[in-house]
This record gives C-alpha cells, structure tokens and sequence, in this order.
C-alpha cells in the first residue's frame, strides 16, 4: 500500500504571508505541492508564531518532529510504502477556490500511485471546509483515507464534533476536544519581566495575575492546546 499525508495548510487573508513557509516561500498561492519526508525533518518547513498564538498553530519543531510521519517512516517498507506529503493551501474564500484545491490534492496523489492518505489539517472554521472537500475528492478518485483532527463538540462534549462533514469521510481519528475549559493551577515561581499577563496578545485584552490560578475558557489559547497529529497522550475507550 503507498500512502501520502496530505497536510492542509491555513492560509490567512489578512496576511500576505500565511505564517507557514516552505524554504521560506508563503504557500499562500500555492496549488498542492509535493515533499519528500525527509525535507520535513531537515526543515524545510518554518513557521513564524508570532502571526497567531493559537493552540491549533503548530511551531517550527512540531513540523520537524511530525508524529505522523515519523511513525510512517517506522513501518515503511514493513506494511506500508511511505510515498512523501502533499502540502495544500486551505481556507480559500469562495467554493470555487476550496473545490479547485481539493481536486488539484486529489488528482496528485491519485497521480503518484496513492492507496490511501492521512488527511490532517491546521486551523479552525472555514478552513475545515477545504480540508472535508479534499477527504470527498480523494475518496473519490480511489484514494483511500483517513482523516486525523481535533474535535469541538462545546463546553459538556455534546455538541457537533467537527464544524462540516461529508458522507465520503468515513474514516476519521479524533486527536481529543478543542472546546473543553481548562484550569491552569497557580505557580510558585514566574520567569519573565511581567506581573500581569494578556491571555490573548491582541489590543483590548484583559490582564490577569503571571502567578495566580488561571481559568480558561478552551484549549486553543495555550501553544500546542489542540492535539492536531496525535503527539500527546490522550486515549478514549468506549465500553
């Protein structure tokens, strides 16, 4: 069996550069682009985090260490072949563009002799659009897949877990809830030149205390909140 990852990579309107470099080049306009593996270890791959602290932003090193590459690298040649990763630009504006990205992904992969491909993705909202059109288009060029993501599901877990579905993914991993509250303890010791603290970065944000306890209302405001490719060690078993 040959298998891709195809990574679906977030782009931003308002930025020119997406914050995801490939040799320090914006995937913004780009169409869906093929990488050997051990490109992603030598990084290739940057990404400037100081465009959005977001916990479904992956940094630099979580590129570098990939999860899921790393582990198809482990059974290549054993159950699988390892073909390499496609990197695709989502969160395109109009259904033209999404559809467009989703059948260019689709049609490269079926190309290069793909069985099946992991699809993961990167952000939130109008982005998971893109990433469920590509899930449909390789599905329905033969290429088998399986879709890696976050869930959402609201504060009790008893809301949609994924913002837009299609019947074609019939596949899918859940890497744990996005929307659950967190309570971070209070800290003895802070390392740093601030007392005080904004939990989002942006103009108008309310400060709170660097070392009392912190409540906060989801995951997605601490890096590397959002379990995007399975790194962490959360496990759910259903009786």
């Amino acid at each position: 069996m040959q298998c891709y990852i195809v990574q679906g990579v977030i782009t931003d309107p308002q930025h020119v550069h997406s914050g995801v470099g490939y040799y320090g080049m914006s995937l913004r306009e780009s169409l869906a682009t093929f990488v050997h593996p051990n490109e992603i270890f030598d990084g290739a791959i940057t990404v400037d985090t100081t465009r959005s602290g977001r916990g479904y932003y992956p940094t630099t090193w979580d590129w570098q260490n990939h999860p899921l590459v790393l582990r198809l690298y482990t059974d290549h040649g054993k159950t699988l072949n390892f073909a390499g990763v496609i990197l695709q630009r989502i969160r395109f504006e109009t259904s033209h563009g999404k559809e467009v990205g989703a059948q260019n992904t689709a049609g490269l992969a079926k190309a290069m002799g793909a069985d099946g491909a992991l699809i993961t993705w990167i952000g939130g909202g109008n982005a998971f659009v893109d990433t469920m059109f590509t899930v449909r288009a390789c599905e329905r060029l033969g290429v088998k897949t399986t879709l890696v993501t976050y869930e959402n599901g609201g504060k009790q877990g008893t809301d949609s877990a994924v913002l837009f579905n299609v019947p074609d993914a019939d596949a899918i991993v859940s890497t744990g809830s996005l929307d659950r509250p967190v309570e971070l303890p209070a800290v003895a010791r802070t390392i740093g030149p601030y007392e005080q603290i904004k939990i989002f970065p942006f103009p108008g944000a309310e400060q709170v205390s660097a070392r009392n306890e912190l409540p906060l209302e989801a995951r997605d405001v601490i890096i590397g909140g959002a379990d995007l490719w399975g790194e962490q060690s959360w496990r759910c078993e259903e009786f």
